[in-house]
């Protein structure tokens, strides 16, 4: 694993902790003001973790020689 991917792993889990932690609060003390920090934190912790998704390019069958079944 790079160092850049740990540190997006680590970057994901602060926000989604972050984001927890304010929803908590807005929610103990009754205050919707809370609501946008918590919806940047899960913005940013999506980023963080889907930006570290491999995409694989789809290939057809019919030129891999595989059966279709498999």
């Amino acid at each position: 694993m790079f160092p850049s991917q740990d540190l997006q792993r680590w970057a994901g889990r602060t926000c989604l902790t972050l984001g927890g932690a304010l929803g908590m609060m807005g929610y103990h003390f009754e205050n919707v003001r809370f609501l946008p920090l918590v919806a940047g934190f899960a913005i940013l912790a999506g980023v963080c973790y889907l930006g570290r998704v491999e995409t694989h390019p789809i290939r057809p069958l019919r030129d891999s020689g595989h059966h279709p079944a498999l």
